[in-house]
């Protein structure tokens, strides 16, 4: 794996919001380059313990594989990935294992599920590897870019509707062992700002967001600009659990 891509700063965050538990996880290993969200369903001991699952088996699986280039891979290599993309995709079958794992012998309403996120930075390849509901967006210059597009039902029910709300997933960690998925890969550059959320981050967070990438790239000092969106989106209402991590390169 190559050199990577120095991060200048960042912060991730998870909040509650409505709901009276929380069944977001979030998970950071920036020595690593590893991130992940995830929204767990099934209530408490259930959707909790998945999400939580999802991103520890993430983290487990490439620190054990993207660690060693010499490495026998256990998977198929699919050609159109990059070996960081390959071996995050395989990350997400791994945790899809392992949460069904918990779900073997359970009744329908005991088993837990989520949608998952998760990134692999490789020199400034930064690979995205998701699994029902969540988003990921990269603002440069005054452009804002969606990564990954959430498998919902209000997608597909309307998928010109402007809404951050992608509740629903269409599959998600957990739930089925014939699992697909969805990996698209980027070049980062310094200025960027990524950011990874699970489906609670609304419209009005990615505009704060953005003003605040704005801010940086007018001058003000990173520490300063990340401090400030992070007392901003803390402070935040959310209808729904909300889990988010946002990287300055």
């Amino acid at each position: 794996m190559g050199h990577r891509v120095p991060i200048q700063g960042g912060f991730h965050l998870t909040q509650s919001g409505a709901r009276p538990i929380q069944e977001d996880h979030v998970l950071t290993h920036a020595e690593r380059g590893i991130w992940a969200v995830a929204d767990g369903f099934g209530g408490q001991g259930a959707g909790d313990v998945a999400a939580k699952t999802a991103c520890e088996s993430v983290q487990s699986f490439l620190e054990k594989e993207a660690g060693d280039e010499d490495a026998t891979l256990p998977f198929e290599i699919r050609q159109y990935f990059s070996l960081a993309g390959n071996v995050l995709f395989n990350a997400l079958i791994h945790a899809n294992r392992q949460v069904l794992t918990l779900n073997k012998n359970k009744s329908a309403n005991e088993k837990g599920g989520a949608s998952l996120l998760a990134a692999y930075l490789d020199g400034d390849l930064l690979a995205l590897s998701q699994v029902g509901c969540t988003q990921a967006h990269l603002f440069r210059g005054d452009q804002r870019r969606e990564l990954v597009i959430p498998k919902s039902y209000s997608r597909l029910v309307d998928p010109m509707e402007n809404s951050s709300l992608y509740q629903a997933p269409l599959m998600a960690i957990g739930i089925t062992s014939d699992l697909e998925p969805e990996v698209s890969e980027i070049r980062v550059r310094k200025g960027d700002f990524v950011v990874l959320a699970t489906d609670g981050l609304g419209a009005a967070g990615l505009e704060q967001i953005a003003a605040y990438h704005r801010q940086w790239q007018s001058g003000s000092p990173l520490a300063l600009v990340l401090d400030q969106a992070f007392q901003k989106l803390k402070s935040q209402g959310y209808d729904d659990n909300m889990a988010l991590i946002l990287l300055a390169f």
